[in-house]
């Protein structure tokens, strides 16, 4: 390799860490190319909402020599992914100025690896909304097209991605908060199986078992190597995910036998699926069956109404919990000058609600893995949208709002195709296979069997191979 092979905004981790082993730029230098890449292009997007400079300068003095990503810069999601003695707002008003006071253990994890986190990037307040909008920090624009969602909640990580500014970045998702700010700027994301990334030391769960650890990329082998990295129990977890057979590196390599996928096209809200997504759908079923499988109509069997209802009374009580925590460590009232509105009304829903109704809203949420397992006895994957819609206008999903009620139907509605994974707790990624006419990119969701994670990185990497997506680049990039 030579300096004039290697291109920083194009390339991706494994390509910047084998710039870096080559000796084509140092660690520092590869820290630099984001930070410049972050002042030419953050103005225009509000992805990244805090330069780590001086975190950074000290990652690099102490790098683990063999470290796979050695060098490599990345972003953290302004929430969970705690990194101590840097300071973590939860995109929240009332928690300016809060310091972490510990590394998270996929934070630890990142450091094992080589990783350089040289910033925290935007986010919705508490990562509940699935755009990235908040009153704290402003809205992040989407590289594609700015007056289009960036999707959410991952979604300064998305823009900061999609544009080169880093080349990839931590995201969690509880509903579909990787695989639609992925689905919205032309990345790949996966959502691993419950269990298989740790959240802990501070937490055991999230939102109760229905977020998962990940990151968003450019790149299948990026996202297969983050979770051969991650993956693994930490101390007392409370779910682990299967042993897999071997490195998902290697999955994405691998040959496969045809396979029998089921197609979802309807929602199981009720509402229909944009005419350009339902196309762009048929597109892809094309695409996926010239490689020799087989995709087949099925209809899932969980009770879609009852599963957002269920949904609906979890992110409540757990937003109402949040809330709680926030004023009480701060001293700030939870009123709408410190947090948004939305979540103060839905907080107050969450606190009306009884013990038995939380327990019975998680055992339904609980039952959708059931149901899955039902289907996947009759097919190796599951194929659908990952959102029924193409990306949304700004302030389609209003935070400024005290109508919880009307802000969760448009949060269940958008996400319908992605947050029954989350609820069965398997795994689920979207891949950046089509674009609208209007130039917007539109991911496809596949899921697959609890565990099976290798089995959606071999599909990935052969539509990867023979559809590259990597050569588009939205209009604004670094």
């Amino acid at each position: 390799m030579t300096i004039r092979d290697f291109d920083y905004v194009t390339a991706d981790a494994v390509g910047v860490a084998e710039a870096v082993a080559a000796g084509v730029l140092t660690p520092n230098e590869a820290v630099d190319e984001a930070f410049a890449a972050i002042r030419r292009v953050n103005p225009a997007l509000n992805a990244v909402i805090l330069e780590m400079r001086e975190a950074a300068q000290a990652q690099l003095a102490s790098l683990p020599a063999e470290a796979p990503l050695r060098g490599v810069p990345m972003l953290l999601k302004d929430d969970c992914p705690s990194y101590a003695g840097v300071e973590m707002s939860y995109g929240c008003r009332a928690a300016v100025g809060n310091v972490s006071k510990a590394d998270h253990a996929i934070v630890s994890r990142y450091r094992a690896a080589g990783l350089v986190v040289v910033g925290k990037t935007n986010m919705p307040e508490m990562s509940c909304n699935i755009a990235t909008e908040p009153t704290l920090h402003g809205p992040t624009l989407n590289p594609w097209n700015v007056e289009a969602s960036v999707g959410g909640s991952s979604g300064g990580s998305a823009a900061a991605v999609a544009s080169g500014m880093v080349p990839l970045a931590y995201g969690n998702d509880g509903a579909g908060s990787i695989r639609i700010p992925a689905s919205n700027t032309g990345l790949f994301g996966l959502k691993p199986s419950r269990g298989r990334t740790p959240c802990g030391p501070i937490s055991s769960e999230n939102w109760g078992g229905l977020v998962c650890h990940h990151v968003l990329t450019r790149s299948v082998r990026d996202s297969a190597l983050m979770l051969d990295l991650t993956s693994g129990p930490e101390p007392g977890p409370l779910y682990v995910a299967p042993t897999p057979e071997g490195p998902f590196l290697s999955a994405i390599e691998r040959g496969q036998a045809p396979l029998r996928i089921g197609l979802v096209s309807e929602t199981a809200l009720g509402m229909s699926v944009d005419l350009e997504v339902g196309a762009a759908l048929e597109r892809a079923v094309a695409k996926v069956e010239a490689l020799g499988n087989h995709v087949v109509p099925i209809s899932l069997s969980h009770d879609g109404e009852a599963l957002a209802e269920a949904l609906r009374k979890l992110i409540a009580t757990y937003t109402a919990i949040e809330v709680e925590d926030i004023a009480q460590d701060t001293g700030y009232p939870a009123d709408d000058r410190h947090f948004e509105p939305v979540n103060v009304a839905l907080a107050e829903y969450g606190r009306s609600l009884s013990a038995s109704e939380v327990i019975r809203a998680r055992n339904r949420v609980n039952a959708t893995a059931r149901c899955f397992a039902r289907s996947f006895a009759e097919v190796d994957l599951i194929m659908s949208p990952v959102m029924p819609c193409l990306p949304q206008p700004l302030d389609t999903f209003n935070v400024r709002s005290t109508d919880w009620r009307r802000f969760t139907d448009l949060f269940l509605s958008a996400s319908v195709f992605t947050h029954p994974a989350n609820a069965a707790g398997i795994p689920a990624m979207s891949v950046p296979l089509e674009m609208s006419a209007g130039g917007l990119p539109i991911g496809i969701q596949f899921l697959a069997p609890y565990g099976e994670e290798a089995r959606l990185l071999t599909l990935a990497g052969h539509l990867e191979r023979h559809y590259p997506w990597s050569v588009r680049r939205p209009a604004i990039h670094a």
